[in-house]
């Protein structure tokens, strides 16, 4: 059986979904999946930004603090506090 997208997504939610907003709209997935992908997402860059603290850097270090922001802000769109 194949997997739904909001599955495909927990592995590597940048691989199913270009931006934060790409999630919000999605008519596909609930609003507490959209929350999950979200957060899921902004743990995946916060420890991303942290290897590259360590000069550990990822495939895209120059734009990880910038999307992080915007899955912030689209977090903060669905009404969940940044606790």
């Amino acid at each position: 059986m194949a997997k739904s997208r909001f599955e495909r997504a927990l592995g590597d939610v940048s691989k199913v979904f270009n931006s934060p907003q790409a999630i919000v709209g999605a008519a596909d997935l609930t609003r507490q999946q959209k929350i999950d992908l979200l957060k899921q997402w902004e743990t995946d860059l916060r420890l991303l930004m942290v290897a590259s603290e360590e000069n550990m850097t990822g495939d895209t270090p120059g734009r990880t603090a910038e999307l992080l922001s915007a899955v912030l802000k689209s977090l903060m769109q669905m009404g969940v506090s940044n606790d």
